[in-house]
C-alpha cells in the first residue's frame, strides 16, 4: 500500500483488497469489541449532482469495483485507470498508477468518543451524525473541487456536474482506544463538461480545513445528537471535532496518553515483523497479537496497571456520572445571530493566521465561529452562513480582476492585512531612509576573532542606523556579533535592549550581552498594550514608563532576536510603540529560514528588502571537526539545508557521514535514548529534536528510566509535570508558560536540583547556575522533561549533539532545526525500513512548508498557482473556444457518421441494383430457353398430330361415305357395302382410339385438324419433362425477382429506421431516398464544423474584452430565444389543453441525436 499525505488527504495507491482489508477489517480480531458489538461496517455511497445528494449502500463487490473506477451497477468504467506492480530497492511488490481514491479521516472530539464507548444510545447518535457530518464534508469537497480543461498553459478550471464519495464508520483506534472516526474517501474522477475527468489534486489537498470545519460545524449542529446527549443528561460545549463532554474531558489525558504508547508499541511490532516478512501481510491472528502484546506492555504512570488494560478503560468510562441533571438542551437559534459579528471575525480569524486566504478558506473560518455559537436548530443556518460568508468576502480584497475566484488560490487578503502590512513598510522604510554610518568594534575577542561578515554587522549596529537587519544561517555566530556590537555601544554611552517573541530567546541573548532580557509582548504589556479577546493589540493613548533598565531612547539600540518569529500584527504594535519612543537604532536579527511566526509573517523579510543596513551572515563556524577545527563540508550542507537545495543530495552527503539512522520505531527510540542517556552521564550537552510534543514526551521517558538506572537522577522523591511527566532530582526538565513572579520563561530548560514532598521542586539554570523554585501547581501544569523538544523549543539551542526524529509533521524548517543545533554532531533518525524510504521521507520533508511569508510571498505564491490558469474575459473565451472546437470536432465525427450511414445506403442501393438486373437476366434467359425448349418440343409433335388427325379425318369421311355408299347400294350389293362400311368404321375408330390414347382426344372432322392438332401438340409439349423443366426454372426466376423487388423496400427502411431512429419518413425510404438524407446531413453538420471553426479563428483574432463582449452576447441571445421557445410552448400547451381538455397527454419526441450505426 503506498499513500501520499498532503493537507489532510491521501491519495491511495494500492490494490483495492488492501484498501478493503484496512477499511472494513475483515480480516483482523479487533479490540473495539469492547465498546462496538462487532457489527460488519457499511460501506456507505453518496453521489454528488446538480439535483442534490444520493446516498446509498454498498457491498463488498460494489465496493471494489468502485474503488477501480467502475459503475457499482453497470460496471462501466470511469475515465482512464491504471495501476502496475513494480518491485521496490527492498524488494518488495508494490503498487502504483492511478490511485484508488482521496482520503481523509473525520474525527470527533475524544470526550464524545468516551461518552459513545460509555452509551449505547449515544453511540448509536453519534455514528448517525458522522455520517451526515461526511456528507456535509464531500459536499464542501464538490463546491470547490475542480479539473482544469484546456491546452496546458490555458487551461481553466471547471466545476464538477457530478461527484462521488464513500465512507466507513470506525469506532476506535488501531490499539483499541475509543476513537470515534469515520475514513472518507473522494473518487479523484468525476464528470465535468459530460465526460469523466480527474480531480485537481493541487486544489484538493488545500481544502482539508474546509472539509474538516464544514464535518464540524455539521456535528456541532446536528439536532439529534445535541438532544439525545442532554436526554443522557451530559453537558455539551463547544470545541473542534463536534463539540465537548465535559463529564469526561478528565479522562482524556490518561486514555490518550495510553494510547500512544500502545500505538508505539503495536508500530514497533509491525515494522519488526514488516521486516522479517517483506512483501508478506499479515493474518487476523498477528493483528490480534501486536494488540495485545502492545497492551501489555507497561508504561510509567501513577494508575494502577489494571487500569490500563482495555476492560480497565472502559470500566472507568462507564464509571462516568452525568452532570446535566435537568437534562436541559442549551443553545440559540440562527435568527439571534448577528451574521455581521460572524464574519467580521471570521475574517480577523485568517487575519492572525496568514496573508492570504480563498474563498474555502473564508467558509471554513465562518464554519469554526458558527461551530461556537452553541447552535441548536437547522432552520436558517444556511441563510445565517450564506450572511456570514458574504460580510467577510466583502472585507476580503483580491489579488486578481475583481469578481474572479480561483479555486485551490490564495488570491484573498483583506484591508487590515493590506493596512498593518503598509504601516510596517512605513515604518521600516522611514528609518531605512535615514543616513547612518557604521560603528567601530573590536575584531579581536577572547581566544577568537570577527570573521568579516561578523565584523561588517557588528559595525552596521554599532553605527548610526535607525534600521539595521541581521540574517543568518545557524552556527553563523550572530550572538558573537551582537556581543562585539554590544562592547562597541557601551563604550559610545548607549544601552542595548534586547527582546525576543519568546521569553526564553530573549533571556539567552540577554545573558550572552550582559543585559536583561525580556519578551516582546512583554515589553509592550507594560508600556499599556493588550490583546484583546479578538486577538488584536490594543494600544494606549498614552504609554506607560518603563522601568529604567527598559526605557527606549535615542540613545538605545533595540535588538529584536529571532524576529524570522515575530508576527506582523505584534511588529506593528511594537514599531509604534518604539517610534513613539524615538528610538534611536532598531536591530532585527535572526533568520527566515528556520521556524517562523505562529500567525502572519513575512516581517523580517520585508525588513531585509527595506533596509539599507542588510547583512546575511554564511560564514558558519559552530561545526566542529572531532579534532576541534570548523567543520566546513557541514557547514556547506546546512547552507543548502537552508537554501533547500536538491534534498536528495544533501540525504546522500549526511548518510555519506553516517548520520541517518534507520529502524523500527522501537529500534530507534531504544538507540537514541540509550543515547541522549550516555551522552548526560558523560556532561555533553544534548537535545533530540522532534515535530510533535507526544513524540518528545516518549523519547524523554525513555531517557528518564534510563538515568534512574545509570544513578544520574534521584527517584526516592517523585513528583509528576505536565502530562504526567515524572520529575526528579538530577532530571533535565523545561518550564512551558513564562511567569515573571518565579522567574522562568516559556520552553527554558532546567536542571532540577531538588524535589519536595509537597510537590515544589529547585530548578538550575545549566548555563548560569541561577536556581529558581517552583510551586506545585506550576509544576503540574507546566513542566515537562526536555531530553527531546519541539523544534520551536530547540530553535536558538546550541549543544554538543543534536538528534533530528523525522515525521510526516516535521517540514523543512523544523529539520533545518534539527540539524544544526549540535557542534559537533547533528544525526537524523528516521522510521524506515532502508536507505531509500527514508530518503524518500526527507525529500518529502522538505518540500513542506506551512509557514505564512508575508503579502509578497502570497502574491509570489498567487503568480505561480496561476501559471497555466486563465481567468477573467480569458477564460470566458477560452471556454468559448474549447466549446467550439469540441463542437466542431463533434460536427465532423457526426459527418463521418452521417458519411458512413450515406455509403451504406449506396452500398444498398448498388447491390440492390445488381441483384435486380442479374435476376431479370436470369428471368429472361430462362424464359427465352423454356420458350426454345417448347418449340423444339412442340414441331415434330405438331407435325405429328396434324397427320394423325389427317388420317382420322381421312377414315372418318371414308367410313361416312361407305355408309352412304352402303345405303344407296342394291340388293345384291348392299352385304358387301355394308361389310365395307362397317371396316371403314372400324378403321376409322381404331384410328380415333389409339389417337384419343395418343392424344387425349382425336378429331371429328377434317375441319378440327389443325385445331385439334395445335392443342392436343401444346398439350403434349406441355407434358414433355424437357418443356416442363425449362418452364419450372423460368417460373422460379420470375418469382426471385418479385420477391427481391417486393424485400428491397423493406431492406431500405430497416437500415433507414436503424439510421434514422424515431423518423416516420425511414418506413417508406429507399436505399436512394435515404442515401440522400444522409449526404445531406452530413453537409450540414460539415457546415457546423466550418462555422464553429471559423468563429474561433474570429474570436481569436480579437481583442480578449471584446471577444468575451461578444460571447457573452451571444450567450445571453441564445439564453433569451430559449426563454421565448419555452414561453411559446407552454402558451400552446395551454391553448390545446382548453380547447381540447380530454385529449391524452402528448409526449414530446425524442429529439434527433444523429445516426445509431453501430449502436
Amino acid at each position: 500500500m503506498r499513500t501520499v499525505s498532503k493537507g489532510g488527504f491521501k491519495a491511495f495507491r494500492g490494490s483495492a483488497a488492501t484498501a478493503e482489508s484496512y477499511l472494513l477489517e475483515r480480516d483482523t480480531d479487533r479490540l473495539d469489541d469492547y465498546y462496538r458489538e462487532g457489527t460488519e461496517r457499511t460501506v456507505e455511497h453518496g453521489v454528488i449532482g446538480a439535483g442534490g445528494i444520493e446516498m446509498g449502500e454498498l457491498s463488498a463487490e460494489q465496493f471494489r469495483a468502485w474503488m477501480e473506477h467502475r459503475d457499482p451497477v453497470t460496471d462501466e468504467v470511469r475515465g482512464t485507470f491504471r495501476q502496475r506492480r513494480f518491485i521496490n530497492s527492498e524488494g518488495v511488490e508494490e503498487v502504483g498508477g492511478t490511485p484508488l481514491y482521496q482520503e481523509t479521516i473525520i474525527s470527533v472530539d475524544k470526550t464524545l468518543s468516551l461518552a459513545a464507548a460509555a452509551n449505547p444510545r449515544v453511540a448509536a447518535a453519534l455514528e448517525q451524525a458522522m455520517s451526515r457530518a461526511c456528507t456535509a464534508a464531500a459536499e464542501a469537497v464538490s463546491e470547490h473541487a475542480v479539473t482544469r480543461v484546456g491546452d496546458i498553459g490555458k487551461q481553466r478550471q471547471v466545476k464538477f456536474e457530478r461527484m462521488e464519495f464513500t465512507s466507513v464508520q470506525h469506532t476506535t483506534s488501531r490499539t483499541g482506544d475509543p476513537h470515534y472516526h469515520r475514513h472518507m474517501q473522494i473518487l479523484p474522477v468525476g464528470v465535468a463538461e459530460g465526460r469523466w475527468r480527474a480531480v485537481d489534486g493541487r486544489t484538493l489537498y488545500r481544502l482539508a480545513e474546509r472539509v474538516n470545519a464544514a464535518a464540524d460545524l455539521s456535528l456541532s449542529t446536528d439536532m439529534e445528537l445535541r438532544q439525545v446527549l442532554a436526554a443522557e443528561g451530559l453537558s455539551w460545549e463547544p470545541a473542534q471535532g463536534g463539540g465537548r463532554i465535559t463529564e469526561f474531558a478528565a479522562l482524556v489525558d490518561e486514555h490518550s496518553a495510553r494510547r500512544d504508547q500502545v500505538a508505539q508499541n503495536r508500530e514497533a511490532l509491525e515494522m519488526e515483523w514488516r521486516i522479517a516478512h517483506p512483501g508478506v501481510e499479515p493474518g487476523p491472528r498477528q493483528w490480534q497479537a501486536w494488540d495485545t502484546h502492545a497492551w501489555a506492555q507497561e508504561r510509567p504512570t501513577k494508575k494502577p496497571d489494571a487500569e490500563l488494560t482495555p476492560e480497565g478503560l472502559a470500566r472507568t468510562v462507564g464509571e462516568v456520572t452525568p452532570q446535566n441533571v435537568d437534562r436541559t438542551l442549551y443553545g440559540q437559534e440562527a435568527s439571534q445571530i448577528d451574521p455581521a459579528v460572524i464574519g467580521d471575525g471570521a475574517l480577523d480569524d485568517l487575519g492572525r493566521q496568514r496573508s492570504a486566504w480563498s474563498l474555502a478558506d473564508v467558509e471554513a473560518a465562518v464554519d469554526r465561529r458558527l461551530a461556537q455559537t452553541y447552535l441548536i436548530s437547522s432552520e436558517g443556518v444556511a441563510e445565517l452562513r450564506q450572511a456570514a460568508i458574504d460580510t467577510a468576502m466583502q472585507r476580503s480584497v483580491s489579488f486578481l480582476d475583481h469578481g474572479v475566484n480561483v479555486e485551490g488560490v490564495r488570491h484573498y487578503t483583506s484591508d487590515q492585512v493590506l493596512a498593518v502590512d503598509q504601516q510596517l513598510t512605513d515604518a521600516l522604510t522611514a528609518r531605512a531612509v535615514m543616513p547612518g554610518e557604521a560603528g567601530t568594534v573590536t575584531v579581536e575577542r577572547e581566544g577568537f576573532t570577527l570573521s568579516a561578515e561578523q565584523q561588517t554587522a557588528a559595525e552596521a549596529i554599532a553605527g548610526t542606523h535607525e534600521l539595521v537587519v541581521i540574517q543568518g544561517a545557524a552556527g553563523a555566530g550572530k550572538t558573537t556579533m551582537l556581543e562585539a556590537a554590544a562592547d562597541s555601544l557601551t563604550g559610545q554611552g548607549r544601552r542595548l535592549v534586547v527582546v525576543s517573541p519568546t521569553k526564553r530567546g530573549a533571556l539567552e541573548a540577554g545573558d550572552v550581552l550582559g543585559v536583561d532580557g525580556e519578551s516582546v509582548h512583554a515589553l509592550l504589556y507594560r508600556a499599556g498594550a493588550r490583546v484583546d479577546d479578538t486577538g488584536r493589540w490594543q494600544l494606549p493613548e498614552q504609554w506607560r514608563t518603563q522601568p529604567e533598565g527598559w526605557r527606549l531612547d535615542e540613545r538605545t539600540v533595540l535588538v529584536v532576536d529571532e524576529a524570522g518569529m515575530l508576527d506582523q500584527d505584534t511588529a506593528q504594535a511594537l514599531h509604534q510603540y518604539v517610534d513613539d519612543m524615538r528610538l534611536g537604532s532598531l536591530v532585527l536579527s535572526g533568520d527566515a529560514a528556520q521556524l517562523a511566526a505562529v500567525g502572519r509573517g513575512g516581517y523580517l523579510a520585508r525588513a531585509a528588502q527595506l533596509a539599507t543596513a542588510s547583512l546575511d551572515l554564511t560564514d558558519v563556524r559552530r561545526f566542529r571537526t572531532p579534532d576541534g577545527q570548523i567543520d566546513e563540508g557541514y557547514a556547506d550542507l546546512s547552507l543548502r539545508m537552508r537554501d533547500r537545495e536538491d534534498a536528495g543530495q544533501i540525504f546522500d552527503e549526511l548518510a555519506a557521514r553516517g548520520l541517518i539512522q534507520t529502524g523500527t520505531p522501537d529500534e530507534l527510540r531504544v538507540r537514541l535514548s540509550e543515547t541522549l542517556a550516555l551522552e548526560h552521564t558523560a556532561g555533553r550537552s544534548t537535545i533530540a529534536v522532534t515535530a510533535t510534543n507526544a513524540a518528545a514526551q516518549q523519547i524523554n521517558h525513555a531517557v528518564y528510566e534510563r538515568l534512574v538506572a545509570a544513578g544520574i537522577i534521584d527517584p526516592s522523591t517523585v513528583t509528576h509535570g505536565r502530562d504526567g511527566d515524572p520529575i526528579a532530582a538530577g532530571a533535565q526538565v523545561a518550564t512551558r508558560e513564562n511567569d515573571r513572579e518565579l522567574g522562568v520563561a516559556n520552553r527554558q530548560t532546567w536542571t532540577v536540583r531538588s524535589v519536595n514532598a509537597d510537590g515544589r521542586i529547585t530548578v538550575a539554570d545549566p548555563k548560569t547556575g541561577h536556581h529558581r523554585t517552583l510551586d506545585a501547581e506550576y509544576v503540574a501544569e507546566h513542566v515537562q522533561l526536555a531530553y527531546a523538544v519541539t523544534g520551536h523549543g530547540a530553535q536558538g539551542m546550541t549543544v554538543d549533539t543534536a538528534h533530528a526524529v523525522l515525521s510526516d509533521e516535521m517540514e523543512a524548517a523544523g529539520v533545518y532545526v534539527g540539524m544544526t543545533r549540535g557542534r559537533t554532531a547533528n544525526v537524523l533518525h528516521v522510521v524506515a525500513t532502508g536507505h531509500d524510504e527514508a530518503r524518500e521521507q526527507f525529500i518529502d520533508a522538505f518540500a513542506r512548508d506551512s509557514a505564512d511569508r508575508g503579502l509578497d510571498e502570497a502574491r509570489k505564491q498567487v503568480e505561480r498557482d496561476m501559471r497555466g490558469i486563465v481567468t477573467g474575459h480569458d477564460a470566458t473565451v477560452a471556454a468559448e473556444v474549447d466549446q467550439l472546437t469540441q463542437e466542431a470536432a463533434k460536427a465532423e465525427r457526426q459527418a463521418t457518421v452521417w458519411d458512413d450511414a450515406a455509403a451504406q445506403f449506396a452500398r444498398l442501393r448498388e447491390q440492390q441494383a445488381v441483384e435486380l438486373h442479374q435476376l431479370e437476366q436470369a428471368a429472361e434467359t430462362t424464359q427465352d430457353t423454356a420458350q426454345q425448349m417448347h418449340a423444339q418440343v412442340l414441331a415434330p409433335l405438331r407435325t405429328e398430330a396434324q397427320t394423325d388427325g389427317a388420317e382420322i379425318a381421312a377414315l372418318r369421311e371414308r367410313a361416312t361415305q361407305a355408309h352412304q355408299e352402303a345405303r344407296s347400294a342394291g340388293r345384291f350389293s348392299r352385304r358387301r357395302a355394308e361389310r365395307d362400311a362397317q371396316t371403314a368404321t372400324s378403321e376409322w375408330e381404331q384410328a380415333r382410339d389409339s389417337a384419343t390414347q395418343r392424344w387425349g382426344s382425336a378429331p371429328w372432322g377434317a375441319g378440327e385438324v389443325e385445331s385439334w392438332a395445335e392443342r392436343v401438340s401444346q398439350q403434349a409439349a406441355g407434358q414433355d419433362p424437357r418443356v416442363r423443366d425449362a418452364s419450372k426454372a423460368a417460373t422460379a426466376a420470375k418469382i426471385e425477382l418479385g420477391a427481391a423487388s417486393k424485400r428491397h423496400p423493406l431492406e431500405a427502411s430497416s437500415l433507414a429506421r436503424q439510421v434514422f431512429r424515431n423518423d416516420p419518413a425511414a418506413y417508406v425510404m429507399t436505399a436512394e431516398s435515404g442515401e440522400r438524407r444522409a449526404i445531406r446531413y452530413a453537409e450540414q453538420w460539415r457546415d457546423r464544423a466550418t462555422t464553429a471553426r471559423a468563429e474561433v479563428v474570429e474570436l481569436r483574432q480579437l481583442p480578449t474584452a471584446q471577444a468575451a463582449e461578444r460571447v457573452q452576447a451571444k450567450h445571453q441571445a441564445a439564453a433569451e430565444q430559449a426563454a421565448r421557445d419555452k414561453q411559446l410552448a407552454h402558451e400552446r400547451a395551454e391553448r390545446l389543453r382548453q380547447e381540447q381538455p380530454h385529449r391524452s397527454r402528448a409526449y414530446p419526441s425524442v429529439p434527433h441525436r444523429g445516426p445509431n450505426i453501430g449502436r
